[in-house]
């Protein structure tokens, strides 16, 4: 549908045109396309202007349209298949043998408000439909998890608490040898929980759904001893070459182990992590595997690498693989993140930026999946603490010790924050701003 504006324009772009039925719609060679326009130059930039504007609304209501189609046809779908989605909601894992009538039924009976609100808010609509898609495929539980990283705001949250920890419409997922406890005699015996301050990246991991993510820049303190704050930093990858940012905050506490570090009490999904530091060097490396349990997933687990530096030094890969041998791992598992921390790309005009809507929408979601999804979920070792959580239906503020750690991580990353970004370090950025080594000058 064509606004006024935009008709007159057309209009006016034609009489400015010699005569010609090949710039001229069909119905309107009958119109005197050779009278001169009578407007003064000033005039016509204003009209110009004005043309520019009703083009531009008419892309957003073309835009607009379409995704108001795709919302009704993602309903549409997903109410069809409540039970399929419900098998797999909060990443269950491949496999899962639940009954989906009975699992639908306990949504229904028990989660009729967060479901409500969740199809009513189109970031939880899109993580469903993308669930829906997971089942029966040879990765589904990658893909349950690539779907909550890309769809995870507080309604999203609100609806699998529901579904999984406080009605447990959805049975918990259990592995019990996939992730052994590595043998105290394993572990760094020299490890020194105060070098572990201040910024870190992870520049190797080990599980591919948790922990190869681009940009890992951490910041790490410790407030008084036994006791760690994280700010944990990474970018999830989109369908459409650009990222989502993530951030959050978590607090440990060191074992009777030196090089155990626990993460515990939260309460989201009941998550908890145990760290296991298996090498380090002061300043240079820091080897973790960890173990981890949610409502979820019992037994989950991964593996990084920190290192002061952006990029792995090479000369330390034959110290790392020796740690993980003992416990029985191999290097050649592990991969290499990047963290060269490239800025977003050009953002494209609302006409393009129709053009590839509709191609995504109506393209098929599940063509999406499997050719372009390819950025990992941080899984279950990090959720987003600073979002409020509605577990109960009833806001819950931030616990003091997350507040605590927040306010304390923000001195140390204040004191890197003076120096060059990361992203400043990318390509022609470097040539123009000088973009140092990747360090930046960090405090050793």
């Amino acid at each position: 549908m064509q606004t006024a504006a935009s008709m007159t324009c057309q209009r006016q772009f034609a009489q400015r045109q010699p005569f010609s039925s090949t710039n001229l719609q069909h119905g309107m060679q009958r119109q005197t396309a050779s009278v001169p326009s009578r407007a003064t130059p000033k005039s016509s930039r204003r009209q110009t202007k004005r043309c520019q504007s009703a083009a531009a609304l008419d892309v957003r209501e073309v835009i607009n349209n379409l995704k108001q189609q795709a919302q009704k046809q993602k309903t549409a779908a997903v109410l069809g298949a409540l039970g399929a989605v419900a098998s797999g909601l909060a990443f269950a894992g491949p496999g899962l043998a639940a009954d989906m009538v009975k699992t639908g039924t306990c949504l229904l009976g028990n989660c009729q408000l967060q479901l409500a609100t969740c199809i009513a808010d189109p970031e939880c609509l899109e993580n469903l439909a993308c669930l829906q898609l997971c089942n029966g495929r040879q990765d589904e539980a990658g893909c349950q998890i690539r779907c909550g990283d890309l769809y995870n705001d507080k309604a999203v949250q609100t609806f699998t608490a529901c579904a999984v920890s406080d009605k447990k419409c959805v049975p918990q997922k259990i592995d019990r040898d996939a992730f052994p406890e590595p043998k105290p005699d394993s572990l760094d015996k020299n490890f020194d929980l105060g070098k572990f301050e201040g910024r870190w990246y992870i520049t190797a991991g080990l599980n591919p759904l948790f922990d190869d993510f681009d940009c890992q820049e951490h910041y790490f303190g410790v407030p008084e001893p036994g006791k760690l704050y994280g700010k944990i930093n990474w970018r999830i990858k989109k369908p459409d070459n650009d990222f989502i940012e993530r951030s959050t905050v978590q607090t440990f506490k060191q074992e009777a182990n030196p090089a155990m570090l626990y993460n515990g009490g939260n309460d989201y999904l009941h998550y908890e992590d145990t760290w296991y530091i298996l090498a380090s060097k002061p300043d240079e490396y820091v080897v973790v595997y960890y173990i981890g349990n949610n409502d979820a997933w019992k037994g989950y687990g991964g593996g990084t690498v920190y290192t002061r530096a952006p990029s792995l030094p090479d000369q330390y890969v034959p110290e790392i693989k020796e740690a993980l041998a003992k416990i029985g791992q191999k290097w050649e598992d592990w991969k290499v993140t990047d963290n060269s921390c490239k800025p977003h790309p050009p953002s494209t005009n609302l006409l393009q930026s129709a053009e590839r809507f509709a191609e995504n929408e109506f393209g098929g979601l599940e063509k999406v999946l499997e050719t372009d999804l390819m950025s990992f979920g941080k899984g279950f070792s990090v959720f987003e603490q600073n979002v409020v959580n509605t577990i109960t239906g009833e806001e819950k503020v931030v616990s003091d010790e997350i507040q605590e750690a927040e306010k304390y991580l923000e001195g140390i990353e204040k004191s890197y924050g003076s120096q060059l970004p990361q992203w400043l370090n990318w390509g022609p950025f470097k040539a123009v701003f000088g973009g140092g080594s990747g360090n930046y000058g960090a405090a050793r």
